[in-house]
């Protein structure tokens, strides 16, 4: 390979300004353009649309990131480490200047209505005002070029430029982007990476190497801050926000926000055990960077807190201590959850009275206590059970909240299930029976998780013996829970979800969300809130909300999600977009709060140690 040569800076401005000629010049037939490569289908071009549009941008961030960052912290000159900040930051940084032209100019996707494009074959979702330009085209080109900067000359280099094409044409061919769109995007990142270049041309930009864990900190908080990453209450299937409901950080949380944001972060998330796996090797590679980061003779230590740390992230996860943010509303109305377990028998749910005091905490109005089975350990919550015909946990069944007076509670627990066989489908009537009795005895039946019990009994082979959404509105059911303790990101299950939701609205059933809070691990983004004027004694309010869920009122289900919409990250990229997401999330006063506690961490690990005389101090 050869030397690396300097970037010609004139080649980039004079493709800037033949892509926004292109881009004027296409304009006005964009909408015959993008129908015209929109036609092509087949099960192979599909996935390829699909793959260049969930995965590539999300490889592209994370090479550039990797790549680039292992460039910086080697080089070994100024260019050198210019390069590798280009290389890291570049494409990131031009995806963030497309995302503020495009709240700018709002422009509507090819698949909006208001473009009257009948025909247009959506394969993605997205009729949003945020077209102009095309984001992923920019993080696609601001990435090519860094690579050319940052690497020396090798045969077939020029094929990388073979991304731009094809990510231009995934746009079109989705119907996500207009070409005047695409162009835009080649345009924007050229200006982007000009400007970077200028700007750190002939600077060092090295940092000591006492200051680099700090300075990798403020970097994440700044790169972040630009992220939209704010926390939206969103109606569970549509995802349409709910805009006179809010969440708010408590000063405890916000003081300790490093020691119990994360923890709080992972329950919060689809799959917690999941997320904490698929973090896992890239907490391990964050250890690697550390030590890297980290004076030969201060290592030990800084390994130490680092795992001291982790210890207390898994102690309080587990423990439901961590004080989580605040539910508020803008109008009348209460938040009201339909699904908790305290003291529960089977199960060994956390003390009911610490249950409570979280849910009073967080500035829940009414909770319905639901023990598996089983009826309430104490007066005052809304009485309920789940029951399950005596199934759980042995063989997993049909969960139905029973809410109302101890009476329904104890009619319904004498319908039990019998073992579950492959060879009949008797429970499928015993679920149906444990409905109507319930009803008969003037319960209210919310049907619980429907979507998750219908995966858990097709693994097990026992599917035959679950009734079907349909059959259990026809026997008298109130409702569906459509969201559970977190959003659903599965594809299949959120399928499940949309059908069952779909029901609920053509019958006029209710459609709730809950925690299923068990005490462990805190915090869940699911609440239901019941809007109007509510008795402000807690008896009183007991009772209105039960003549609210009686006469299938209004009631919103509702959760808290950083994401615009409910899809799962590629697992490689789970570790990197859970903690991007987490302090995208984060308000002023959490950055500053890890911005001090580092700072003490790193006085703590440098106290009685002076280093000196060391290159790079």
């Amino acid at each position: 390979m050869g030397a690396r040569r300097s970037p010609d800076y004139r080649i980039l401005l004079i493709s800037a300004g033949i892509a926004c000629v292109a881009a004027w010049a296409v304009a006005p037939w964009d909408a015959e353009l993008v129908m015209s490569l929109n036609g092509a289908e087949g099960a192979v071009v599909d996935w390829a649309l699909s793959f260049l549009h969930h995965i590539v941008p999300l490889v592209i961030l994370a090479v550039s990131l990797v790549v680039g960052g292992a460039l910086y912290v080697t080089g070994a000159t100024p260019q050198r480490r210019c390069d590798g900040a280009l290389l890291a930051l570049g494409p990131l940084l031009a995806n963030r200047v497309t995302s503020v032209l495009k709240g700018m100019v709002e422009r509507a996707r090819p698949q909006h209505p208001e473009h009257g494009l009948e025909g247009l074959r959506v394969l993605i979702e997205d009729a949003d005002r945020r077209s102009f330009p095309s984001g992923h085209v920019t993080t696609t080109v601001a990435f090519v070029i860094a690579l050319f900067w940052a690497l020396p000359p090798f045969r077939g280099r020029g094929l990388v430029t073979l991304l731009v094409p094809i990510m231009m044409w995934d746009r079109m061919a989705l119907g996500v982007h207009f070409p005047s769109d695409t162009l835009a995007g080649v345009a924007v990142a050229c200006l982007t990476m000009v400007t970077l270049g200028r700007l750190t041309r002939g600077r060092d930009l090295r940092v000591p190497v006492r200051w680099r864990p700090a300075g990798a900190l403020v970097l994440i908080l700044v790169v972040t801050a630009a992220w939209a990453g704010a926390t939206r209450p969103v109606e569970p299937v549509s995802m349409e926000e709910w805009e006179d409901l809010s969440l708010s950080q408590t000063w405890d949380r916000l003081l300790l926000e490093p020691v119990v944001g994360p923890p709080l972060e992972v329950a919060w998330a689809p799959g917690a055990r999941r997320v904490i796996l698929l973090t896992l090797p890239w907490g391990v590679l964050g250890l690697l960077a550390i030590w890297r980061l980290t004076l030969r003779d201060l290592r030990v230590r800084v390994l130490s807190l680092c795992a001291g740390l982790a210890v207390i992230w898994g102690v309080l996860f587990w423990s439901g201590w961590p004080p989580p943010d605040r539910f508020h509303s803008r109008v009348e109305g209460i938040f009201f959850d339909p699904h908790v377990h305290g003291s529960d028998p089977v199960d060994g749910a956390r003390d009911v009275h610490m249950v409570l005091d979280r849910k009073a905490g967080r500035g829940v109005d009414v909770v319905a206590l639901t023990n598996h089975d089983a009826p309430p350990p104490v007066a005052g919550p809304l009485p309920g059970m789940e029951w399950s015909g005596g199934r759980h946990p042995e063989d997993t069944y049909l969960h139905l909240l029973v809410l109302g007076g101890r009476g329904a509670l104890d009619a319904v627990s004498e319908v039990v299930v019998p073992e579950l066989s492959r060879a009949d489908a008797r429970g499928r009537e015993r679920g149906l029976e444990a409905v109507r009795v319930a009803k008969a005895n003037g319960a209210v039946v919310i049907v619980a998780h429907h979507w998750r019990t219908l995966e858990a009994m097709e693994r097990a082979g026992t599917a035959h013996h679950l009734p079907t959404p349909v059959e259990l509105a026809d026997a008298g059911a109130d409702g569906f829970e459509v969201a559970n303790r977190h959003w659903e990101a599965d594809p299949l299950g959120r399928s499940r979800v949309e059908a069952i939701d779909a029901l609920c609205r053509d019958r006029g059933l209710l459609r709730v969300a809950s925690s299923d809070d068990h005490g462990i691990p805190a915090g869940s983004p699911c609440i239901t809130f019941l809007p109007g004027r509510f008795p402000t004694d807690a008896a009183g309010r007991v009772e209105a909300v039960l003549e609210r869920l009686r006469d299938r009122g209004e009631v919103w289900p509702v959760v808290w999600m950083r994401e615009r919409k409910a899809t799962l990250a590629p697992a490689v990229l789970t570790g990197p977009i859970a903690i991007g997401r987490y302090f995208a999330g984060l308000s002023l006063a959490g950055r500053c709060s890890w911005l001090v506690w580092f700072l003490v961490a790193m006085w703590w690990v440098r106290r009685g140690r002076p280093v000196t005389g060391r290159a790079g101090e």
